[in-house]
Parts: C-alpha cells; structure tokens; sequence
C-alpha cells in the first residue's frame, strides 16, 4: 500500500499575480482541497494539464475548466454552442492553423478580432495576430466546442 502524499498547502499561491488553476478552482468552490491533491498526485508524471486530469477523472467538466480558466487570465468566457461564430471573421485565420492552436475567431469588435481559444496558457497571441492580420481580443472557450464550430463551417453549416 502506497503512503498517501503530504497535504498541500493550497493557500500558498493565493497572492500571485495569476494564480493557479487548482487556487481558481477551489475559490469557486468546483473542488475541494482533498479533491485538488487528488488530481494533482494523479497530474504527476502523466505530461497533461490539471484540467484535463479533472476532465479524464469526470472530476469536472470541460465547461467548468474552460470557465476557471478565463477568470484566471482575466478574459471572457464564451460559450460557442449558444453563440455563433461570423463565418467572414472566422475566415481570418487558416482552419488548419485554427484547429492546430485550438482557436477560432468569433466576430469583429471594437477592440479587434475576438477569437476564442482553448487553452489561453498558450503563448500564441503574437501568432494570432500575424495570421489574422487584426489585432486580437482574446476570449475562452472549450476546446472540443472549438474543434466543431471549424468542423461545422468546414461542412458549410452554422456552428
């Protein structure tokens, strides 16, 4: 039998700039800490993100994740199954390059192109803006809504 880990101290990063997805998740009260040592033991060594062990260990939902996520990078959520995406803003950026960075513009706004990505951890603004030709408002949503909102305009119908 395996000695359980320490108890972490989830405490510890809450004065970060950006705080952890785990500190997010907990301040909103979609796990608890026991929950949230759980998921990072079973994290260790595997190579995925925490979310996506929530998601494998039905833990949480891909909406839940993609929600902690924007309130940690201090973006918009956007739920692309009751929003539609403007096929000519969406036409900006190659779907090969979309469904590769797991991004989709949405529509055209004030402050720029508003495209929603999955993992908004990813460092692919400045790739983004190159590909688009726009300056770019970021927003998050979850990834396999993104992947079928390009399948779904690839196919010639509305996400």
């Amino acid at each position: 039998m395996t000695t359980p880990s320490p108890r972490l101290d989830h405490t510890f990063f809450d004065n970060e700039t950006r705080p952890h997805l785990g500190a997010v998740l907990l301040r909103c009260k979609l796990l608890r800490p026991e929950q949230l040592d759980e998921a990072l033991e079973r994290q260790r060594g595997s190579g995925k993100r925490l979310g996506q062990v929530l998601i494998d260990t039905g833990m949480l939902y891909e909406q839940d994740i993609a929600r902690a996520l924007a309130l940690q990078h201090d973006l918009e959520y956007i739920d692309l199954q009751a929003s539609s995406v403007d096929p000519r803003a969406a036409s900006r950026l190659s779907p090969d390059t979309g469904r590769e960075l797991c991004a989709i513009p949405v529509r055209f706004e004030t402050e720029g192109l508003l495209v929603a990505v999955g993992d908004p951890g990813d460092v692919y603004g400045p790739r983004l803006v190159t590909e688009t030709g726009s300056r770019v408002k970021l927003c998050v949503g979850e990834p396999t809504v993104i992947q079928t909102a390009w399948y779904r305009l690839l196919r010639g119908q509305r996400p």
